[in-house]
């Protein structure tokens, strides 16, 4: 369900299957006058023809310098919207045609450059560029008491090659920290950060970070550094994930009636299998059940069969879940689990499909036990499984072919790709959140995305008595499938032209106004995708009403309006002494952190893959209503403090299992006593 296609200079939209900002055009040399080259001193002029019949006396005035480096034709400067869009502009004053259609805010140069020749133009850009690059040069020792520990330029890193050679994207799981003063330093009188400290001068409007930060981050900020003295846990190695069962236990849980085996495979298909339609759901229960039938043995079957078995063992509904630590069937999980672990290595030196979907599963449930770094191992084996995949090597020989346009897939081919977009997503979104050291993502909005959408298989022929249960869990587990993979895109392309925005308006007040002038395309791009989604995923209708699938499109929505407003929510937190320019904005970007823990209720208490990355999505906007209220923000929303206790009860709720929770429960906890002592 690739999103569909908008021409990005008529429509303003962003385009979700290409680069959403394009390179301006040159000029066009076809329009220059019939010129013959002349060399004078070494140096290659264009020069008209002589006259055939010119007087031998007579001399022509030489051609000025404009015309004879460049075709004539009038330049205009473009004003800072379209620049930012690097998309032509009119330069009608007072507003360009963009600008008037769109309202924004023109901003054009106080000069007319019509006037200049080619040659000046030349050199006012270069101007132009010398003074922005010396804007975003890093401060000198003078200017800051201590050297940060994160790079102070405001220009994102290089980005990496795609390794198709096309760039599809940006992938965005837990947006990237941004940052460009000094996390250690602050004055806590200004709330985040200080104004003096900042590198363009007091008239700015300082920015501690221009996308969502993780929460080890967000502690760090002195409104809670200085009052509430956190000092971040000590790097610690990682427990052992699982204790090895005994072997009576893996004997009892293996011998089970066949009803039973039914029971965890439709807990596994209509809970787990839903998010990821990783495998053919007919084929993998008849290897499951043989599997079972004919005994467990070290097969590659066996270990699917086994692993299956385990995430249908804590699978459960949406809504709280009965799998608790000390339940049996989180034992039985355990013990399925390990005896799939005992033969999964044999997996690692075969190359067909199963290894690769063995692998995958064992993270998801690496990560449905809140085992974060074991669950990253085992999707980064599962990509690795992945690389020679046939489908794969026919894209990365002929990067045009596309499963929409010229490629023949088949079921295997359907399989692989779908193990292989599950593998990639999230090994990248959890790669953002573990801080590996050789493995970190600075702005992990700039990892690139694959340049094609997985293929959804094809439907068998439908009966006369309708589509059967097993047709229509399978359509819906890939509209949703698809469904999330065009969000994230999106997410990531205004990722993407927001960290552009930064590198060409490296004045934070700059920044904000242009930004503020792209919000409404960035809105309206986020609601054209919304409205195309199919009614069974609509997230129009009421929270109460959504289902595992629908609850975590809502959310991730929800993030990328988080992201879209957090440069102005960072702005009025920094500044805090006055009013904010964007105070319509703020707001916004307040009600969207309330609205993140209001749409994640029904889930706080239900254990899925995805329950890591929740979890600290609403910390996060917990912390930021929280950092709003202490520097007294006016733009608080109603009952937030009602929102952070809640979110405080779901840390407590999982604390047993993720030993991060409780540090951050503490603060929030603390927060609130506080808040209640002051009234």
């Amino acid at each position: 369900m690739a999103p569909p296609h908008h021409p990005h200079a008529q429509t303003g939209h962003v385009r979700l299957d290409g680069p959403a900002i394009t390179a301006p055009s040159g000029p066009d040399s076809s329009s220059a006058p019939s010129v013959s080259p002349t060399v004078e001193a070494g140096v290659i002029f264009d020069r008209p023809e002589p006259s055939r019949d010119a007087a031998a006396g007579s001399r022509k005035r030489p051609a000025a310098r404009g015309t004879a480096f460049y075709p004539r034709q009038r330049n205009l400067r473009a004003c800072q919207v379209c620049r930012s869009r690097k998309t032509k502009c009119d330069s009608k004053r007072p507003s360009c045609s963009y600008c008037v259609s769109v309202g924004a805010v023109c901003v054009q140069s106080s000069f007319d450059l019509s006037s200049f020749d080619p040659a000046s133009l030349k050199i006012l850009d270069r101007l132009d560029d010398l003074e922005r690059l010396l804007r975003v040069s890093p401060p000198g020792p003078g200017l800051l008491a201590e050297p940060s520990p994160v790079a102070p330029s405001l220009l994102p890193q290089p980005l990496p090659a795609s390794r198709t050679g096309s760039v599809g994207g940006y992938v965005v799981g837990q947006l990237p920290q941004y940052q460009h003063v000094d996390p250690q330093t602050g004055d806590e009188d200004c709330g985040l950060s200080s104004g003096s400290q900042h590198p363009h001068g007091s008239a700015d409007v300082p920015l501690l970070s221009l996308l969502p930060q993780r929460i080890d981050n967000i502690l760090q900020w002195p409104v809670f550094r200085n009052h509430l003295h956190h000092h971040p846990s000590p790097v610690r190695l990682p427990p052992d994930a699982i204790p090895s069962p005994a072997a009576s236990s893996l004997a009892a849980v293996v011998d089970m009636e066949s009803h039973r085996i039914y029971r965890l495979l439709d807990n596994f298909f209509l809970y787990v299998h839903c998010k990821n339609p990783i495998l053919d759901e007919p084929s993998a229960r008849r290897m499951v059940m043989r599997a079972f039938l004919d005994g467990i043995d070290w097969s590659p079957a066996s270990c699917l069969a086994l692993i299956v078995c385990a995430l249908g063992s804590i699978a459960s509904p949406f809504g709280p879940s009965p799998t608790r630590l000390d339940t049996q069937l989180f034992a039985d999980s355990h013990v399925f689990f390990n005896a799939a672990q005992k033969r999964i290595g044999v997996l690692l030196i075969r190359s067909d499909i199963i290894g690769a979907q063995c692998l995958f599963l064992s993270g998801v449930y690496m990560m449905m036990v809140f085992q974060p770094i074991y669950g990253w191992r085992f999707f980064s084996q599962a990509l690795a499984a992945c690389q020679h995949f046939p489908f794969l090597t026919r894209a990365q020989q002929n990067p045009s072919l596309s499963p929409g346009g010229g490629m023949q897939m088949g079921r295997q081919d359907t399989q692989e790709q779908a193990v292989y977009w599950s593998a990639w997503k999230s090994e990248r979104e959890l790669r953002s959140e573990l801080s590996l050291p050789d493995f970190d993502i600075l702005h992990s909005g700039s990892t690139l995305y694959p340049p094609f959408f997985p293929a959804p298989p094809v439907p068998p022929p439908e009966s006369p008595d309708g589509p059967g249960s097993e047709t229509q869990r399978s359509r819906a587990s890939w509209l949703f499938y698809l469904a999330e993979i065009s969000l994230r895109r999106l997410t990531s392309r205004l990722c993407s032209e927001v960290l552009t925005l930064r590198q060409r308006y490296p004045s934070d007040a700059t920044f904000l106004d242009v930004l503020a002038d792209m919000t409404r395309e960035y809105e309206a791009q986020a609601r054209e995708w919304s409205d195309s989604l199919p009614a069974e995923l609509s997230i129009h209708t009421p929270i109460d009403e959504d289902g595992i699938c629908r609850s975590v499109l809502r959310g991730r929505f929800i993030n990328l309006f988080e992201m879209i407003y957090w440069p102005f929510v960072m702005a009025a937190l920094s500044h805090a002494q006055g009013r904010h320019a964007h105070q319509h904005l703020l707001k916004k970007g307040l009600d969207t952190h309330m609205l993140q823990v209001r749409a994640n209720e029904p889930g706080f208490y239900h254990r899925h893959h995805g329950s890591f990355f929740m979890i600290r999505s609403c910390t996060r906007s917990a912390l930021v209503l929280v950092a709003a209220a202490r520097t007294g923000c006016a733009a608080m929303p109603p009952a937030w403090d009602e929102a952070v206790a809640k979110v405080a009860g779901m840390l407590a709720y999982w604390e047993d299992e993720d030993r991060s929770l409780s540090g951050w429960k503490a603060t929030l906890e603390r927060e609130l006593a506080a808040r209640r002592d002051e009234q």
